[in-house]
C-alpha cells in the first residue's frame, strides 16, 4: 500500500472514530435526545402521537458564546489591502458565514473553513472562495512530532452510489473514489478519481501554495470540545423529569378515580369500560373529534341527569403528583448546567429576575474570559485564512488584524461611576476605558484632542445619562409614566447632547 493510500485509510479511521462525538453534540444542540428511561407504555404513547415535551437548555451555552463573538473589522497593513479584505468579505457573504462558522465551532468543538482560489482561463487567480465544512466530514491530521503542524487534511463524503474523498497536502490535492455501492472500508475499495475524465493523471492536482487551504477553528487543541459538553448530563436529567412530569399531567386534569364495594356485592354489570382506554391518548377515528355525547361513562353530569352508583359504599380519587417534585429538580439541573459550562445563569432564563451593574459583571467574569479565549483562538485562525487568501491574490507578506467587538462593555450608571472613580484615583483615562470593555482603537479615537477636563465632563454626562435611564425605567415600571414617554424623554436628551457636541466641534 502506497503512502497516499495509507494516509487515506488512516484519515477514514480518524473520521470514523470522531464522528459519534460530533453526532452526539449535534443531537444535544438540536434537542433531539430521547428519554430512555420512561415506561414502555408512556414511551409508546408519546412515539405514537409524535409528541415532544423536551426542554432544550443544552444549546444555550453554545448560543451564549456565539452571540458575544462579533467581528468589528478585519484590516490590512494599508488601505489597499483593507479594501481587498472587504471585497473578499463581501464576495463570500461572510457576514452570514462567520456567525454560522462560530456557532458550529461551539456546537461541535471543531469547524473548518475552506479557502480555495478561483482561476480564469489563463490561470490567474481572480478571487477566492471561503466556505464552512463540517467536522463530521472533514478532519485535519496533525503531525506526530509537531502537533501544531498539519500533516494533511481529509474530506470524505457520499455522492449517490459512490464514496468520495480528497486528501489536501501542502503541495497537492488528491482525489479518490470507490466503485458503486462500496462502503470504502478496505483499501482495495478505493481508486483514483480524475478531475478530467480524459486525463487519468488529473486525480492529483499539484499547487505551489506551500500550505493547505483548510483552517481549523477549535475550542481546544489539537481538537476541540463542544461548548455544551458539560450540559449533556443535566440535559438528560431535565428530559427525564420533563417527560415524566408530562406523563402525570393527564392525572392533573383527569384524576384517577376509585370506588369501594361492599364485600358481599361486586355487581358492576351496569358499569361501562373506564373513561380511558389502555393507551394514554387513544387516537380518534379519522374525521371524528373527541366525543361529547356523554356515552363515555355511566356517570353523566348535567341538568336533569341522575348519577346511579350500585353496590359501592364510597368513591374518591387519587391525588396527582405534585408538580414541584419535577420542576424543582429541573431548576437545580439548569443551575448545575450553568456552573459546569461557565455560562451565566441569567442567560438560561432572560425573563426572570436579572442581576444588574457590578453584580452581573462579577457573575459574567468567567464567561467573559471564555469568550475572550475564543476571540484569541478564532482570531488567530482568521488571520491565517485571510493571509492565505491575500497571498493567492498577489499580496506579499500581508499583515492582517482582526478587531472584535468587546465581549462586555460598561453601559450602566454603576459601571460609569466605577470608571469615574478609577480616573479620579489616578488610573490613566485610556486604561480605565479599555478596562470598561471598549476597543483600544475606539478609545484612541475618542481621546484624540481631548484634555482631562473634557474627558471628565463626558464621563459625568454618561454617568448622569445612565442614572437617568435607570430611574426612568423604574418610573415606567411603577406606572408613573408610560414606556413611550420614558423613551421619548431619553431620545430627546440624547439628541440635545449630540447637537451640543456637534456645536462644540464646529466652534
Amino acid at each position: 500500500m502506497d503512502e497516499s493510500l495509507a494516509d487515506l485509510m488512516y484519515g477514514i479511521e480518524e473520521l470514523g472514530e470522531a464522528r459519534p462525538g460530533y453526532d452526539q453534540a449535534q443531537t444535544y444542540y438540536d434537542g433531539k435526545v430521547p428519554e430512555v428511561f420512561t415506561s414502555i407504555r408512556i414511551r409508546r404513547a408519546l412515539a405514537r402521537h409524535d409528541i415532544d415535551f423536551d426542554l432544550n437548555f443544552a444549546k444555550t451555552p453554545v448560543d451564549a458564546v456565539t452571540d458575544r463573538l462579533e467581528i468589528a473589522a478585519i484590516t490590512g497593513q494599508d488601505d489597499t489591502v483593507t479594501a481587498l479584505i472587504s471585497k473578499i468579505w463581501q464576495d463570500n457573504q461572510l457576514d452570514l458565514e462567520m456567525p454560522d462558522l462560530f456557532r458550529r465551532a461551539g456546537e461541535y468543538g471543531d469547524a473548518y473553513l475552506f479557502v480555495l482560489p478561483v482561476e480564469d482561463d489563463q490561470g490567474n487567480v481572480v478571487r477566492v472562495e471561503m466556505y464552512y465544512n463540517s467536522p463530521q466530514t472533514v478532519r485535519v491530521i496533525y503531525s506526530e512530532d509537531n502537533p501544531r503542524k498539519k500533516a494533511y487534511t481529509i474530506k470524505r463524503w457520499c455522492e449517490g452510489k459512490y464514496q468520495r474523498a480528497e486528501l489536501l497536502y501542502d503541495d497537492r490535492i488528491e482525489r479518490w473514489t470507490t466503485g458503486e455501492n462500496s462502503d470504502g472500508i478496505k483499501p482495495a475499495d478505493w481508486m483514483h478519481w480524475p478531475a478530467d475524465p480524459e486525463d487519468p493523471e488529473s486525480w492529483r492536482l499539484d499547487h505551489d501554495w506551500n500550505e493547505q487551504p483548510v483552517f481549523h477553528f477549535r475550542t481546544d487543541r489539537p481538537y476541540g470540545t463542544p461548548e455544551h459538553y458539560g450540559a449533556y448530563g443535566p440535559q438528560n436529567a431535565i428530559t427525564k423529569l420533563q417527560q415524566t412530569h408530562m406523563g402525570t399531567v393527564d392525572y392533573q386534569g383527569f384524576p384517577q378515580r376509585y370506588a369501594l364495594t361492599e364485600a358481599a356485592n361486586t355487581d358492576t354489570s351496569d358499569l361501562e369500560p373506564g373513561d380511558f382506554a389502555d393507551d394514554d391518548w387513544p387516537l380518534p377515528e379519522k374525521g371524528v373529534g373527541p366525543s361529547d355525547s356523554g356515552d363515555d361513562s355511566s356517570l353523566k353530569a348535567g341538568p336533569g341527569e341522575l348519577m346511579l352508583l350500585r353496590g359501592f359504599k364510597a368513591v374518591g380519587q387519587f391525588d396527582a403528583a405534585n408538580p414541584s417534585v419535577f420542576l424543582d429538580p429541573i431548576m437545580f439541573n439548569v443551575r448545575a448546567m450553568a456552573q459546569i459550562t461557565t455560562t451565566p445563569l441569567h442567560l438560561f432564563d432572560p425573563s426572570g429576575e436579572q442581576p444588574s451593574g457590578q453584580s452581573v459583571r462579577a457573575q459574567d467574569a468567567p464567561f467573559t474570559r471564555k469568550v475572550g479565549n475564543r476571540q484569541l483562538s478564532y482570531g488567530a485562525t482568521l488571520r491565517e485564512a485571510f493571509s492565505f487568501a491575500l497571498r493567492r491574490l498577489g499580496i506579499e507578506d500581508p499583515v492582517v488584524t482582526v478587531h472584535w467587538k468587546p465581549a462586555e462593555t460598561v453601559d450602566d450608571s454603576e459601571g460609569w461611576q466605577t470608571v469615574q472613580a478609577k480616573i479620579t484615583a489616578g488610573v490613566p483615562r485610556r486604561q480605565a476605558l479599555v478596562e470598561a470593555g471598549y476597543r483600544a482603537e475606539q478609545v484612541d479615537a475618542w481621546l484624540a484632542g481631548v484634555d482631562d477636563a473634557e474627558l471628565q465632563r463626558r464621563v459625568d454626562i454618561l454617568t448622569s445619562l445612565a442614572a437617568s435611564a435607570q430611574q426612568l425605567g423604574s418610573a415606567a415600571t411603577l406606572g408613573v409614566i408610560s414606556s413611550d414617554q420614558a423613551a421619548a424623554l431619553l431620545s430627546g436628551t440624547i439628541d440635545d447632547l449630540e447637537l451640543l457636541a456637534q456645536a462644540q466641534e464646529e466652534g
